[in-house]
């Protein structure tokens, strides 16, 4: 291990060290864990789950948009919550309610850096966008698929909330030496938004393909859990990143990671791009729509 790797090592390790005192840090969301209870529980059903969503018109309408988004693909359009508990499932419900949930609670900074109505649309078309390519590529994540594309930077939000002067400084290394994000994190702090997701969802204790996920969408060939769930997530989120207008910082300069295109039988990177093209006049659709 040279001295470059050695300093890193260390610096990734002060990062984490200092998160851990944090005493600011989000708890387990207590949302998290009704949600968890509520559908757990040997009595529950989809009338019972109908009914808690419909006492609160803020959730209902958020649900309906979410089924109702373009990206989502149903062939119907969905006007009551009982409709979307049956078209859609039990788990996939979960999911939306507890990351709809969840990012309600998240309380987050605004600056020139960072909006965070941007960063939880973001959020949420990617949860939609990788539910959506699974189905499409004949996999069946239920829930996980929009959970981890909900979730998969929150290790940003992290970074802006908490290390905000080493947030500046990866945002001016980026803008300054062109580099990915990514690449930048790694510059500045030795690790990076992904390990960082990892440290959280290990803390909530959210189940260990979610965590797998956020460790390593960026670099889905390292996957140790579900790899096809990772790489379909990649692919969402570079989708994404190729058709957002306004600015995301985090994803300027986004590249494919090649292991995708052995991992989902893509027959080249131009396949990869032939393939997200299919999504964009629904992503486009559904941009114009502010679920959260």
């Amino acid at each position: 291990m040279d001295d470059q790797q050695t300093n890193s090592l260390y610096k990734a390790e002060d990062i984490l060290k200092q998160l851990q005192t944090v005493t600011t840090l989000p708890p387990i969301p207590r949302v998290l864990q009704e949600i968890s209870q509520l559908f757990n529980s040997q009595t529950i059903s989809a009338k019972k789950v109908t009914t808690l969503i419909e006492k609160d018109p803020s959730l209902t309408l958020k649900v309906l948009s979410v089924a109702n988004s373009p990206l989502y693909g149903l062939r119907r359009n969905v006007t009551n919550i009982s409709t979307a508990v049956i078209m859609l499932g039990m788990r996939e419900i979960k999911s939306i309610v507890t990351s709809i949930r969840m990012a309600a609670t998240m309380k987050m900074k605004s600056d020139k850096y960072f909006n965070p109505d941007k960063f939880l649309n973001h959020s949420m078309i990617v949860g939609i966008l990788t539910q959506r390519m699974a189905k499409d590529l004949g996999f069946n994540f239920e829930g996980d698929g929009f959970t981890a594309g909900m979730l998969h930077d929150m290790g940003i939000l992290i970074i802006h909330e908490y290390l905000s002067n080493e947030f500046l400084q990866i945002a001016g290394y980026s803008a300054q030496n062109k580099t990915t994000f990514l690449e930048s994190e790694y510059k500045v702090l030795g690790l990076s938004h992904q390990e960082i997701g990892e440290f959280l969802t290990d803390k909530w204790q959210l189940p260990s393909v979610l965590s797998d996920a956020l460790q390593y969408h960026h670099r889905p060939g390292n996957s140790k859990e579900n790899n096809f769930l990772t790489a379909i997530l990649h692919l969402a989120d570079y989708a994404v990143s190729k058709f957002e207008s306004a600015g995301i910082i985090w994803d300027e300069n986004y590249r494919v990671d090649n292991s995708i295109i052995e991992l989902l039988n893509f027959l080249s990177p131009e396949g990869v791009d032939e393939f997200i093209e299919a999504y964009k006049v629904d992503y486009l659709e559904a941009a114009k729509a502010q679920i959260i």
